[in-house]
C-alpha cells in the first residue's frame, strides 16, 4: 500500500509496516516528528517483546572487579544516578531541591520527553506541593483543565445484571501537562546548585557494584563510552528495564496495559453530553462500547485538556508471560490501528487534528500472588533501586502510575535521603523504599476479571457484565469507598464489603471465579487479604498509640540511640513510621477544582 505523506518520504519501515497499518501511517505522516514517534513506537514494541522471553540476557548488573574502567579514568560523581529521565523527574527534583542532594540524569532519548499525559487528583496533586516539588503559584503552569466529576459506563447490551453507570468525584479530575511538569521538574534540577547534570541520548549499558559506591556505564549517540559513579542508582527505565528484567528472573511483570491514543484538538464541545461530544467539565475514566473482540475488551478513556483539545486513550488487560508461539511481534501497533478505526464510533472525528500520539505498556509487577514472603516483588539490588513503572507496584486494576508516583512521593524521596545519610543501601534496606503493596496487592486477582477470554472459553459480554455488577455496589456503598478504591488506598472494611456485596448481588461469581482463577491465585488472594488486614490493624494501632508517642522528647532520644546502636532497627522502624504517616495522612474533601485556584502550601513534613 503506497502511504502518501509527505513526512514519510522513502521510509523503508514505512514501506514495511504500510500493508498492516494504514490508518496510523496515515495519521502520523501528517505529524512533522510522526517518523521519530514510528521508531520509537516499533522499538519500544520490540523492547517489551524481547523482554518477556530473555529469562537468560546477559546481567546488566554486576560485582565490580578492579579493571572494570580504563587506567587513570575518574568517572563524575554523584549522590544519586537516574537511568531514566520520565516519571523519576519529580523524585530527582525532589532530592535536588530538598535535600540538596547532586542527580545525573540520562535517558536513551530525551530528559523529560514523556509519551503519556497524566490525570491525578486534587488531593495527588496537593502532594506535590506538600513535598516542595511545586510552589502553589507554580500550579496553574502544570495543569491543564479541571473536572467536576468524572463516568465510568461499561457497554452492557445483552448483559445478564442491571446496567449501572458511575460517576465519580475526586478521582483523575486534575488534567496535567506532562510537558510542563516535566519541563518544570528540569529547571528546578538545573537551578540546585548548579552541579546537577541533564544528559540525553545516552543508553544505559551496565552498572558495577562493589561496597563503595555504584559505577555505572552508558553509551552516548556517538558511541563513545562514558561512566559515572555515585552510592546509588535509581532504575526508571520504565516498562522494558533491562534491570528489573534481571531482579525478575526474566519475567518482571505479570499484567500490562498496552495503551495508545493522541492527544487532539477539534472535537465537539457540547456540555449537554450528546453521543460524539466532550464536556469539558467531564473526564471520561472509563468507557466501553462494545464487547470483548479478538480476545480483548478494548477500554477508552477521554481527558479534555484546553480548548476543544482532549487526551483520548485505548487500551486493553493482558497477562504476560505467554508462550511466544502465542506471542504476538508487536502489541502497540495494531492497538494504534483499531484506535484510529473505532475511534468514529466513539468521538466525533471530523474536524480533529491530532497534535501528537501517545503510547507505551503500563505494567503491574505482581508475577505471582506472595503466598510466601520470598516470592515478594523484587525492587533492588545492592545500591540499585527500580522505581515507577521499572517497580510497577501500581494497581494492576487501575494503572495510576503518575497517581502512585504522587501519593509516594515524600515518603519515598524522605527515605531516599535517610538511606543515604546512614548508608542503608543494601538490597534488603532499599527494598523497604517501595509504593505502598496493601490494597494494590489485592486488586491483582480483581484484575484477572478485565482480561477477556477467547469466544470458545467464555462469553463476549462478560467482562462488561461483571463491571456493570462492580459499578452498581460501588455506587451503592457511596462516594468516598468508591473514590478510594480507584485510588489504590481502599478501606479495609469497605473492600470486605465489597467481597461480601457481590458475592449475594451477583452468584454468578463462583463459577466465574473457578474459571478465572487458578488455585494459586486464590491462595495468593487469601494471602493478600490477610496482609491488607494485618496493615489495616497497624494502622489503627499507629493512629492511637504510635503517632503520638513518636512526637514525645523521649522517642527523639531513642531514636537516635538506635542509630548509633542498632542502625537495622532504627532503619526498619524508620520505613515502618513513613508508611504509617502516608496512611493516616488527612484525606481532603473533593471540591470542583475550578473553584480553588491555587493548592496552598502546607508544612514540610519533619526529616525523622
Amino acid at each position: 500500500m503506497q502511504v502518501d505523506t509527505p513526512h514519510f518520504a522513502d521510509d523503508p519501515l514505512v514501506r514495511e509496516l504500510a500493508p498492516r497499518y494504514p490508518r496510523l501511517l496515515a495519521a502520523l505522516g501528517a505529524l512533522p516528528d510522526g517518523a521519530q514517534h514510528l521508531r520509537r513506537m516499533v522499538d519500544l514494541d520490540r523492547a517489551w517483546v524481547r523482554q518477556q522471553f530473555a529469562p537468560q540476557a546477559p546481567p546488566v548488573v554486576v560485582t565490580r572487579v578492579a579493571d572494570a574502567m580504563p587506567t587513570g579514568e575518574h568517572p563524575e560523581a554523584f549522590d544519586i544516578i537516574y537511568a531514566g529521565g520520565g516519571l523519576n523527574l519529580l523524585n530527582a527534583a525532589v532530592l535536588a531541591t530538598r535535600y540538596g542532594r547532586r542527580v545525573l540524569v540520562f535517558d536513551r532519548f530525551t530528559v523529560g520527553a514523556v509519551h503519556r499525559e497524566w490525570n491525578i487528583s486534587q488531593g495527588e496533586l496537593q502532594e506535590l506541593v506538600d513535598v516542595g516539588l511545586l510552589e502553589p503559584h507554580e500550579v496553574a503552569e502544570v495543569v491543564g483543565r479541571r473536572y467536576s466529576e468524572g463516568l465510568v459506563h461499561f457497554h452492557n447490551d445483552g448483559i445478564r445484571a442491571q446496567p449501572h453507570d458511575l460517576l465519580m468525584y475526586g478521582v483523575l479530575d486534575v488534567a496535567v501537562n506532562a510537558d510542563a511538569l516535566t519541563a518544570l521538574c528540569l529547571r528546578k534540577i538545573r537551578a540546585a546548585g548548579g552541579r546537577n547534570v541533564i544528559l540525553n541520548d545516552i543508553t544505559f549499558t551496565q552498572a558495577q557494584v562493589d561496597d563503595q559506591r555504584v559505577v555505572v556505564t552508558a553509551t552516548d549517540a556517538a558511541g563513545v563510552v562514558r561512566h559515572f559513579t555515585a552510592p546509588l542508582l535509581i532504575d526508571g527505565m520504565g516498562a522494558t528495564s533491562p534491570i528489573a528484567c534481571q531482579l525478575n528472573c526474566g519475567a518482571p511483570y505479570a499484567l500490562v496495559c498496552p495503551t495508545v491514543g493522541t492527544v487532539a484538538g477539534g472535537y465537539r464541545i457540547d456540555p449537554a453530553r450528546t453521543p460524539g461530544t466532550l464536556d469539558p467539565a467531564l473526564g471520561e475514566i472509563l468507557i466501553t462500547t462494545e464487547h470483548a473482540r479478538d480476545g480483548h475488551q478494548l477500554i477508552w478513556e477521554a481527558f479534555p485538556t484546553q480548548g476543544d483539545e482532549a487526551a483520548v486513550y485505548l487500551f486493553y488487560y493482558a497477562e504476560t508471560g505467554k508462550d511466544r508461539a502465542q506471542m504476538p511481534d508487536s502489541l502497540l501497533l495494531p492497538l494504534f490501528e483499531d484506535f484510529f478505526t473505532l475511534l468514529p464510533s466513539y468521538k466525533d472525528t471530523a474536524s480533529v487534528n491530532i497534535i501528537k500520539p501517545v503510547y507505551g505498556f503500563i505494567p503491574a509487577g505482581y508475577k505471582d500472588p506472595a503466598v510466601r514472603a520470598r516470592a515478594r516483588k523484587v525492587v533492588a539490588f545492592d545500591r540499585v533501586l527500580s522505581l515507577g513503572d521499572a517497580a510497577a507496584l501500581q494497581s494492576p486494576l487501575t494503572f495510576c502510575g503518575f497517581g502512585s508516583n504522587a501519593r509516594n512521593l515524600r515518603r519515598i524521596t524522605g527515605l531516599l535521603d535517610l538511606a543515604l545519610q546512614h548508608g542503608r543501601l543494601g538490597a534488603a534496606d532499599l527494598g523497604q523504599i517501595r509504593a505502598a503493596e496493601a490494597a494494590p496487592a489485592l486488586a491483582r486477582a480483581f484484575s484477572k476479571f478485565l482480561i477477556a477470554k477467547p469466544v470458545e472459553k467464555e462469553a463476549s459480554t462478560q467482562v462488561n457484565e461483571t463491571l456493570n455488577v462492580f459499578c452498581r455496589i460501588l455506587d451503592d456503598m457511596g462516594e468516598a469507598p468508591a473514590r478510594d478504591f480507584f485510588q489504590d488506598r481502599v478501606r479495609w472494611w469497605d473492600y470486605t464489603q465489597l467481597v461480601l456485596r457481590t458475592a449475594i448481588r451477583y452468584p454468578r461469581i463462583f463459577p466465574l471465579t473457578a474459571r478465572t482463577l487458578s488455585l494459586t491465585e486464590v491462595w495468593g488472594w487469601i494471602a493478600a487479604y490477610g496482609a491488607f488486614s494485618a496493615t489495616a490493624a497497624r494502622n489503627v494501632f499507629g493512629r492511637a498509640v504510635g503517632e503520638p508517642l513518636s512526637h514525645t522528647p523521649l522517642a527523639e532520644r531513642l531514636d537516635g540511640w538506635l542509630w548509633r546502636r542498632a542502625p537495622g532497627v532504627a532503619w526498619r522502624l524508620a520505613t515502618s513510621a513513613a508508611g504509617l504517616r502516608q496512611a493516616l495522612r488527612v484525606r481532603r474533601t473533593p471540591v470542583a477544582l475550578r473553584e480553588v485556584p491555587v493548592l496552598a502550601a502546607a508544612s514540610p513534613e519533619g526529616s525523622r
